[in-house]
């Protein structure tokens, strides 16, 4: 009898691992963020303020560096410029002079007028050389070219291979030498073909009926 009790008693004795080994295990509540400190935040906010500071001082010396090279730019090229009109102004100078001194002159005739005029022509011609412009006259009898040509009149002809042709030239054109584009086309008269128109014959006198 006794052994029989001392038998349940062992085998309900058993290691505390085992008793617990059925108790369901609670899971572990989250554990709160990690808080950063206040002055690393600081410290952070603080390096890019700076980088930003740093960035705005390189834009603006570059900006200065842009403006000073430009504004040396333009003072070349006003250099330059100047250089080559001064010839073209001296020459202007000079022909302004003969302007004058030919108004104050009353005593001259018509013919000394046109020879007079003809020169100032010539003295123009040879400034806008210097300037890179060279004077075109178009020739009679040429094909119109609009390009080069603006037409101002037309002549009528009965000539059918001169239809189209310049007939007259009443100012001259102008093409930049170094592109040989025209600044300024020459203004001329162009023939425009017609047809001929027969002269009408009298018509015969009617005879009185005699009968």
């Amino acid at each position: 009898m006794n052994d029989h009790h001392t038998t349940d008693v062992a085998n309900d004795q058993l290691p505390a691992e085992d008793v617990t080994a059925w108790i369901p295990v609670q899971p572990e509540a989250d554990s709160p963020p990690e808080q950063v400190p206040t002055e690393k935040i600081e410290a952070v906010l603080a390096e890019i303020r700076d980088q930003l500071v740093a960035g705005n001082a390189r834009a603006a010396a570059r900006e200065q560096i842009i403006d000073r090279l430009h504004a040396e730019n333009q003072r070349l090229r006003s250099g330059e410029l100047a250089l080559l009109l001064r010839p073209i102004l001296t020459d202007l100078q000079r022909l302004r002079n003969e302007l004058l001194a030919g108004a104050g002159d009353r005593q001259l005739s018509t013919r000394q007028v046109a020879d007079l005029l003809g020169s100032y022509a010539s003295s123009v011609e040879l400034t806008l050389e210097r300037g890179g412009v060279r004077v075109v006259r178009p020739e009679l009898g040429l094909p119109f070219d609009p390009a080069a040509h603006r037409v101002v009149g037309i002549e009528p002809t009965g000539d059918r291979a001169a239809d189209g042709t310049v007939a007259a030239v009443t100012a001259d054109g102008y093409v930049d030498t170094a592109t040989e584009r025209v600044t300024l086309p020459a203004t001329v008269r162009v023939y425009r073909w017609t047809e001929p128109v027969e002269p009408s014959r009298p018509e015969d006198p009617i005879e009185p009926d005699r009968g």
